[in-house]
């Protein structure tokens, strides 16, 4: 069975790192939970696509302070600095500021896979830690809802992971093709509805895929994990 101390520790570290860092600013942040359901693509030295493989199911977890818009409408208008008096004069511009977010965070992820070959069932359970960036646009809709698109990039390590191979298990962390640092980029959205002038409640999708690979002339394997998750933002 996967432990879950390490991953839970990180987030507690990550959750007070982050509280640190930006407790003098007073921005918000993000929670959010759900599943990842991941794609194996696995090539062998020769370039060929192993068959086989099938998607598996695993929890997914982010924390994440976030910053609701790169201008302030009420504030630069009181500013006299160049960039304010800029903003004054191109009110458009300052509206699209206004509606692009971002995300900084810590994630926790289950990548895991299974499958048979030649009648040989086996199975991929694995832990990931991680940092995310996101870049949004908040689309506002009626009554207190807003649809949030999202550009994604994260980094990854994994922190503990196990293959069942008909009656053996081995340590992936060991495993060069899972202990290398994983770098994903993908998109994502959130659909949003406002409760008060302190909390905010969304349900969250986001597709990813690694970046980086092997060497050519080595074996490969490339994530495709795909995300559904339920989460709230604490507003100030």
């Amino acid at each position: 069975m996967i432990s879950k101390q390490y991953p839970f520790r990180g987030l507690i570290l990550g959750a007070v790192w982050l509280g640190i860092l930006f407790q003098s600013q007073a921005q918000q942040f993000k929670l959010n939970q759900g599943i990842a359901i991941t794609q194996f693509n696995y090539q062998n030295e020769q370039g060929q696509n192993v068959q086989g493989l099938k998607s598996g199911s695993g929890l997914a977890i982010s924390l994440a302070f976030h910053k609701a818009s790169l201008v302030d409408s009420a504030k630069y208008k009181l500013d006299q600095t160049p960039f304010a008096i800029y903003l004054g004069q191109n009110p458009r511009v300052a509206k699209l500021l206004s509606l692009i977010n971002y995300d900084l965070g810590l994630q926790f992820s289950q990548l895991n896979a299974v499958g048979d070959i030649q009648n040989n069932a086996f199975s991929y359970q694995t832990d990931y830690i991680g940092l995310h960036g996101k870049l949004g646009v908040r689309i506002p809709l009626p009554w207190k809802f807003s649809l949030n698109l999202q550009g994604i990039a994260s980094v990854n390590k994994i922190v503990h992971g196990n293959q069942l191979l008909i009656n053996r298990y081995i340590d992936l962390t060991e495993d060069a093709q899972f202990a290398q640092v994983k770098i994903m980029a993908g998109y994502g959205a959130e659909f949003e509805k406002r409760f008060s002038d302190k909390l905010a409640g969304f349900f969250s999708y986001q597709q990813t895929q690694t970046l980086n690979s092997n060497p050519v002339g080595q074996s490969t394997l490339h994530f495709k994990p795909t995300m559904f998750s339920v989460g709230i933002r604490l507003l100030n």
